[in-house]
């Protein structure tokens, strides 16, 4: 109650002083890539590294439990469903026989591969462990931590849906997802979290022709108004993201944004993968009102090498989600400290592309 009275009285503040209450654009956090990934098997890595080492040496990294990133300062999640309406698509992965093989006890939870519904994890057969293995139980762990922090900043979730073969043999194909797939997903998700514990379409768009006018006009909702809660993007193939919205004009009744091209009326929330490549695009998205999550390392090349270009230039992008495999406390196992924080060591701040410079970090963004 005393936080929630003074940042009351900073709001007031900052009224007072004729300047306008900070808005859920204006910060910029750290987040996490593939959040629920756990350690390949040693014996899945052993026969990865003698078939595909460059492979191996990307997926050579794992997180620690949602719940401690959280606990941490994450508040930017990743999570990659596989559909599995009927339930036990993936419940016998030949990584996990190859394990067993090995006198491995791996964790893995077949009980809950043989249920229907969404799983989450990275590759299937290869790298198949999850912290949290069904959606439902993603969604449950962010909503428990959330519910037990009710003034945390609005956290943002991409959901990243494998939904084509990948063409390596041995691997089970996913199902390519379909507008019940879909629906499915949309029960999945607000099964667990309703609707008014999130930020959605509908919410941003209120009576605005689209959503990109509505950011343009109105703009995003307060940050005071957004704590508590948040907000998932859909990262699927382009065909998947127009079968997401037909029927829903501007995404009308969904609670998941969709990520569409920069131009397009429905565009509020993006991913731009590279900062050193897009560094400028990333300005200019954010400038216009948009929502964007990037990256400051990728298939552990920048911790193996020590290299925090891409890091600082996802900083200095504005981008208001930077990902990262290295937040602090993070697993590593290649020998050096490679860790990403905001300038400061900081997790979560004002966004310095947005927020001039006098504006109090403590009082406004945190």
């Amino acid at each position: 109650m005393m936080k929630r009275a003074l940042l009351a009285l900073c709001a007031l503040g900052a009224v007072a002083a004729g300047e306008p209450p900070a808005r859920m654009n204006d910060i910029q956090v750290v987040g996490s890539h593939n959040s629920f990934k756990r350690r390949i098997p040693a014996a899945v890595m052993a026969e990865l590294r003698r078939r595909e080492p460059k492979l191996a040496d990307g997926l050579d990294y794992d997180h620690l439990s949602i719940t401690e990133q959280l606990d941490r300062g994450v508040r930017q999640l990743e999570l990659d469903i596989f559909a599995d309406p009927d339930g036990g698509r993936y419940a016998d992965p030949k990584g996990e026989a190859l394990a067993k093989a090995a006198g491995e006890e791996t964790g893995f939870d077949r009980a809950a591969m043989l249920q229907p519904g969404f799983k989450v994890f990275h590759i299937p057969d290869i790298d198949y462990l999850s912290g949290c293995v069904t959606f439902r139980r993603c969604l449950a762990e962010i909503d428990a931590w959330s519910r037990a922090h009710p003034d945390h900043l609005p956290i943002m979730v991409t959901i990243n849906a494998a939904d084509q073969p990948s063409g390596r043999p041995g691997i089970t194909d996913p199902l390519p997802l379909t507008a019940p797939l879909l629906d499915a997903l949309d029960r999945e998700l607000l099964a667990v979290l309703p609707r008014d514990r999130l930020i959605t379409p509908d919410t941003i768009r209120a009576h605005a022709p689209s959503l990109r006018d509505a950011i343009r006009t109105r703009g995003w909702p307060t940050l005071s108004a957004a704590r508590g809660r948040l907000f998932f993007l859909l990262d699927v193939r382009p065909a998947v993201g127009e079968l997401y919205r037909a029927g829903h004009p501007s995404l009308a009744g969904r609670p998941i944004f969709g990520w569409y091209d920069v131009g397009d009326p429905d565009a509020a929330v993006a991913i731009v993968q590279d900062p050193l490549v897009d560094g400028a695009l990333i300005r200019r998205l954010v400038k216009d009102g948009m929502i964007v999550r990037t990256r400051t390392d990728a298939n552990t090349l920048e911790a193996r090498a020590g290299d925090y270009r891409k890091a600082r230039a996802a900083i200095a992008s504005g981008a208001q989600a930077v990902s990262t495999d290295y937040y602090p406390g993070a697993p590593t196992r290649m020998g050096r400290n490679f860790t990403v924080t905001l300038p400061g060591g900081v997790m979560e701040r004002c966004n310095a592309l947005l927020v001039s410079g006098h504006r109090d970090v403590g009082k406004d963004c945190r």
